[in-house]
């Protein structure tokens, strides 16, 4: 399970890290102005997930409190065409996991293409391990769901992006999708 779950993440991952590419020093932050003259979104600092998605915001998500949460994946826009990104690793009182990935890109790279092959190569990824990829309509500027790990991959205006995975429930694709909706989408 932690393997599919890997390689899933993986692949969302270096499908739109393939959107950008350059790399022209500039400081990435929530008051900074990054590349192309797009400033970070407020209360979205993605190279910071724990601080969006909180221990308590998590808890409150997923039903369940959170004993521990880490930072990991760390990445900050160099303030070219480059993405920062984080993720959020919880782990809860019961021994679930839970995590959230968030991605900014300051040039606005949520093109139908990228959202297309996004969903097509984790559809193929799921699919590789018995898993189903299904679209979320109404939700974000695009959203799919990944049932056999839980995870919401949402799309959200034309610069953010999120995987939400949760402790695996009956409830888990609805509790993703507040969440996802509290993100913005």
């Amino acid at each position: 399970m932690k393997m599919t779950k890997f390689v899933i993440g993986l692949a969302a991952s270096l499908t739109l890290a393939g959107c950008g590419g350059s790399t022209e020093s500039a400081k990435q932050g929530e008051d900074a102005v990054a590349g192309g003259g797009t400033a970070a979104p407020a209360g979205w600092n993605a190279a910071d997930a724990c601080s969006v998605v909180d221990k308590a915001k998590m808890a409150a998500t997923a039903g369940k409190p959170v004993s521990e949460a880490s930072l990991g994946l760390v990445h900050v826009s160099s303030g070219g065409s480059d993405a920062t990104t984080s993720e959020c690793s919880y782990i809860m009182e019961d021994g679930t996991r839970a995590s959230v990935m968030l991605r900014w890109s300051p040039i606005g790279d949520n093109t139908p293409e990228a959202m297309t092959t996004a969903l097509n190569t984790s559809k193929q990824a799921a699919e590789a391990f018995g898993g189903s990829v299904e679209a979320v309509a109404g939700l974000g500027k695009s959203a799919f769901w990944i049932g056999k790990i839980d995870a919401m991959n949402v799309f959200i205006g034309d610069d953010k992006f999120a995987i939400i995975t949760l402790p695996s429930s009956p409830s888990s694709k609805e509790q993703a999708t507040k969440l996802a909706r509290d993100l913005g989408a």
